[in-house]
């Protein structure tokens, strides 16, 4: 049986948002406080938040169940405390965590004066997964290709980004058994002949290729195997 594409656009405006004195969250799916009925996981992406820290302030990370946190800065570093080590991440790369119920992490913004932006991704993680943290580095700077930017494990979905240039063009392919979410880090797309702008993102099921074209200077792409 053939099944029918699926897609699903999530508006940069009708995220969820918390913020605090020291600390800003956009929220692409139901996190914490956050809850609407179409916002729910998609597959095993439990999270997108779109995260701001003042100068000098934490947040502390827990959760209750076990996932795969991944912490991809977009302006300034990030020093995060976790039971046994201190990591640092940076523009450029990317740091991915292992953690539960009996774990917690702490993020720090370490400047003096500069407010970091980063996104606090969340997948849905089996108890018997790796265990240690995994930093990596990439370069968009070698542009209109999309790069893959986490180590991946046996059965582990690829996480890709991308830096293109306006009017090129690019084709993902991938398996048809998994899902696809597409989010616009800056600039804009069109995916699927669906317009993202900035800090949108799209969900695809039953596709096994991707389509998308550049519409701004400098445009970067975030593609994620679900």
């Amino acid at each position: 049986m053939l099944l029918q594409p699926e897609a699903r656009i999530y508006l940069q405006s009708q995220r969820g948002v918390f913020q605090t004195a020291d600390f800003y969250r956009f929220c692409t799916f139901n996190f914490d406080t956050y809850h609407a009925e179409s916002r729910g996981p998609f597959g095993n992406l439990l999270a997108l938040n779109d995260e701001m820290l003042l100068p000098q302030s934490s947040i502390e990370i827990k959760t209750a169940e076990t996932v795969r946190i991944v912490l991809l800065p977009l302006a300034g570093a990030l020093e995060i405390h976790s039971p046994e080590e201190v990591k640092y991440v940076n523009s450029g790369e990317m740091l991915e965590y292992l953690t539960g119920p009996d774990n917690s992490l702490t993020i720090t913004n370490p400047y003096a004066n500069e407010t970091v932006n980063y996104l606090q991704i969340r997948f849905k993680e089996t108890e018997n997964a790796w265990s240690s943290a995994e930093l990596t580095a990439f370069d968009i700077s070698d542009k209109n290709r999309l790069l893959t930017i986490n180590r991946k494990r046996e059965d582990e979905n690829r996480i890709l980004i991308g830096r293109y240039d306006g009017r090129e063009e690019g084709t993902f392919f991938y398996n048809s058994d998994k899902a696809i979410f597409v989010f616009v880090i800056e600039g804009a797309f069109e995916v699927q002949n669906r317009l993202l702008e900035q800090r949108d993102g799209l969900s695809l099921r039953n596709v096994t290729e991707i389509e998308f074209e550049a519409l701004s200077n400098n445009a970067i792409l975030l593609v994620m195997e679900v």
